[in-house]
């Protein structure tokens, strides 16, 4: 059987039809499309409504620079760069944002041009090629990682009860496991495993999709019990459900009351409160009160994927800095020898 020959009138006539959805990708309609029907991870997993509203914000943001009716494939990185220019001479959000908003957005909207590329309609991409393909996100050159000393944070624990019942017990989270707020708020009594001693930290609420059951403090535990006793819960019950539950449908406290708790718990016991911190300044602190203990398990405990992450949590403090300025090696012993522990012989 003779194969019919491909004329150059139906190759053009492929690529029209390959470039009929790139033509009618707007803006608008690539970021209603992805955050409805690019919902999953690779692996399968449901992105969390959080990140879908920050993704539909970041779209918003573009449409009022671009136009809603942008064409995506008309795009260029030159007209990219007059966005970054102006989303960070206040454009959108009517005050000046720094280096890592800009990388959230362009990351973000990269994401969902990735998406098109590899979303095929009639056995062809929405988009071939997109403008992010080759353009640098840029990152913070100095960015603040400010992190809350134990004495401030004692004193948050001390007023918190006289902002909210809630509040006590959402720092001591925070502080004792170096949890993200997110999976704090999203904690059920059935993840308090008293008798074991654990906590379970569900894979929906985790920024990596992991599910961890680390061993929890007792001086928190206590806490816990002391919480629960007060305000009964058992099952699958939220251990800190919005005070408007109708309003949210019976979901938890939004990070947007929980930050508002604790500027006023900042406000009350008339400590300072760094510059651009708020609750991930515990995670900061959780992770560099634990510098000198092993790498692998610091990172399992406070839910870390990989210790490379884990490091630019460790702030350097005076003590360590200190110690280490003042370090001087005894006469005749190497390094290995150093980092051996007493009773540790070497091996090999």
């Amino acid at each position: 059987m003779r194969r019919k020959p491909i004329t150059a009138f139906e190759t053009a006539q492929q690529r029209m039809r390959r470039d009929r959805a790139a033509l009618s990708l707007t803006l608008e309609t690539l970021f209603a499309r992805y955050t409805t029907e690019g919902r999953h991870l690779a692996d399968g997993s449901l992105k969390t409504e959080r990140y879908l509203e920050h993704v539909r914000q970041t779209g918003r943001y573009l449409e009022q620079f671009f136009g809603r009716g942008q064409l995506v494939s008309e795009l260029t990185p030159d007209r990219v760069h007059d966005y970054v220019v102006w989303r960070r001479d206040g454009g959108a959000a009517g005050r000046r944002v720094g280096a890592n908003t800009i990388r959230r957005d362009l990351g973000m909207f990269k994401a969902a041009l990735n998406w098109a590329c590899q979303k095929y309609e009639g056995g062809h991409p929405l988009l071939t090629r997109h403008a992010l393909e080759k353009v640098r996100i840029p990152t913070e050159k100095d960015p603040k990682r400010p992190l809350l000393e134990a004495e401030s944070i004692r004193a948050l624990v001390a007023v918190a009860p006289s902002v909210h019942p809630f509040l006590r017990p959402m720092i001591l989270l925070a502080w004792r496991t170096g949890r993200r707020l997110s999976a704090i708020l999203a904690l059920r009594w059935d993840d308090v495993g008293f008798e074991k001693g654990t906590i379970r930290w569900r894979a929906e609420h985790d920024k990596i999709r992991q599910t961890w059951v680390v061993p929890a403090r007792s001086d928190l535990l206590k806490e816990l019990r002391r919480f629960r006793a007060e305000r009964p819960g058992i099952g699958s019950v939220l251990l800190f459900p919005h005070p408007q539950r109708r309003r949210h449908r019976g979901g938890p406290v939004t990070r947007h009351l929980a930050a508002y708790w604790l500027k006023e718990a900042f406000e009350r016991g008339k400590v300072t409160k760094p510059k651009g911190g708020l609750w991930h300044m515990f995670r900061r602190a959780w992770a560099t009160e634990r510098k000198d203990l092993p790498l692998k398990d610091v990172a399992a405990a406070g839910g870390w994927r990989d210790t490379s992450t884990l490091l630019r949590y460790q702030q350097p403090d005076e003590e360590t800095l200190r110690a280490v300025v003042e370090f001087d090696r005894p006469r005749g012993r190497a390094w290995f020898d150093l980092r051996r522990p007493p009773n540790r012989r070497p091996t090999g």
